[in-house]
């Protein structure tokens, strides 16, 4: 390939660079780690809103762990997958798998699935659907239920593919491997006829891709060679399966860990949950102090559940091939599935319910409405009154940047009133979701207690 700009997404790499040289999959790895979204995810909630303990994860911790799992499946599949004799290298499978880990969560907004439930309720709440007799800001069904199904996987995608670098199509410019391997839901939020999701399908399970972002999804799916069953609609990409077990198994051990750092769970029944992961004649005499105890049981636990998600990985590669693979891999090992649900079902009661992870993430459910409340009608409007003037200065104005009018833009820059009326009112609200599903928590909060009167800058 030549080292001038690439088709959004870029073509896969034909031969093994040389050794002083980084593959395609490296650099995506590489612009993940280094962009400001990523960062972002070091103040968000992976299962303790806005932690006082230095110990607790956030989303950045639990997507460089996740990733770090991720490459270990991604390379055991590679070499095994080379000795059926297989055409690739192993740690181009873990780079892709590592580099899609380090992504899956990007999409996030603020207080991670309690924010999405919150934009879900209001768009629920506040806006209307095409074609009820009421006012609506959307010209179809498939636009409304983006919004009022918001999904951080679609979000995910559409910060790769559009929202980095906004004056170019395709935004960095990801491979299709890297893109597909992020891709858990590979369909719209509306399936073509408006048929029903297929029970037992995982990959219908949500969505991946808002209608905005449509043609960016058909080109990096079908460049991948993802079967299409209906138009827009495909299977998942091998590697997502691996992706999906990374996250899976860092979920459940992590977040266990966690809650017994915090006191929310015994700690000795939390090295017990571990422990039951492990064959009986492994186990060993567990150490004293139960601290350490809990470490190692974490790692020996993780240490074993890769291996064994390979496995399934390997017994169905064949159906991963042909599309009709619909089970994750740690489901195609019930010792695997009961042990993971039992400590998903023990942290879920004890940890997740905790009093103070309820009521911050109440507080949260009504900081996001109260910003979308002030920043959709200070956008969605065509006539801005003097308040929503300034709720508009306030989104940078990157958030009204197209490619579709970058070469327009280069000669003469619009105004920011003039940059949103060139946009539809389903882009509008995208450009808000955007905005506020891109604050941290903590920065959500000062924003909405600032602009309520309830705290003044300082």
């Amino acid at each position: 390939m030549g080292s001038g700009p690439r088709a959004a997404p870029r073509e896969e790499p034909a031969v093994e660079p040389q050794s002083d040289e980084r593959t395609d999959y490296n650099r995506d790895y590489d612009r993940i780690v280094f962009s400001s979204e990523f960062r972002c995810l070091h103040d968000k909630t992976q299962v303790f809103p806005l932690s006082t303990s230095d110990y607790t994860r956030t989303r950045l911790t639990h997507s460089i762990e996740a990733s770090c799992v991720g490459r270990s499946l991604g390379h055991q599949a590679g070499l095994k997958l080379r000795a059926q004799g297989v055409d690739l290298v192993p740690s181009d499978l873990g780079t892709i798998v590592a580099a899609a880990c380090l992504a899956h969560d990007i999409g996030n907004p603020p207080f991670g699935h309690s924010g999405e439930d919150a934009i879900q309720h209001w768009v629920e709440q506040r806006l209307a659907p095409p074609g009820e007799g009421k006012k609506s800001p959307f010209a179809t069904e498939a636009e409304w239920k983006d919004l009022r199904d918001f999904e951080g996987n679609a979000q995910g995608f559409r910060i790769l593919n559009r929202l980095q670098s906004r004056e170019r199509r395709g935004g960095l410019r990801y491979t299709a491997a890297t893109l597909g391997a992020m891709s858990k839901y590979p369909r719209p939020s509306v399936l073509p006829g408006s048929r029903p999701k297929v029970k037992g399908r995982v990959s219908e399970k949500k969505f991946g891709y808002f209608q905005d972002d449509r043609d960016l999804a058909l080109e990096a799916y079908r460049a991948t060679g993802l079967h299409e069953r209906e138009t827009g609609v495909f299977s998942r990409h091998p590697l997502a399966f691996l992706v999906e077990a990374a996250d899976d198994i860092c979920y459940a051990v992590i977040d266990l860990e966690d809650s017994a750092k915090l006191g929310l769970v015994p700690m000795l029944r939390a090295c017990e949950f571990l422990e039951a992961v492990l064959p009986e004649p492994e186990r060993r005499k567990p150490p004293r102090h139960l601290e350490t105890r809990m470490a190692q049981a974490r790692a020996v636990a993780i240490g074993k559940l890769i291996p064994q998600c390979v496995g399934a990985f390997m017994d169905q590669v064949h159906a991963l091939e042909e599309g009709s693979a619909e089970t994750s891999l740690t489901a195609l090992r019930p010792d695997v599935e009961s042990a993971l649900d039992a400590i998903t079902d023990f942290t879920s009661e004890f940890g997740y319910r905790s009093e103070r992870v309820l009521q911050i993430e109440s507080a949260g459910f009504k900081t996001l409405g109260g910003l979308l409340d002030m920043f959709a009608t200070a956008v969605v409007t065509d006539a801005p009154n003097r308040e929503e003037k300034k709720l508009r200065q306030l989104m940078p104005m990157e958030c009204f940047q197209r490619p579709e009018f970058a070469a327009v833009d280069e000669e003469k820059p619009p105004k920011r009133d003039e940059a949103i009326l060139r946009l539809t009112p389903y882009q509008r609200l995208l450009c808000v979701t955007d905005y506020i599903s891109g604050l941290s928590d903590s920065r959500a909060v000062e924003l909405f207690q600032r602009l309520s009167g309830i705290k003044l800058p300082t």
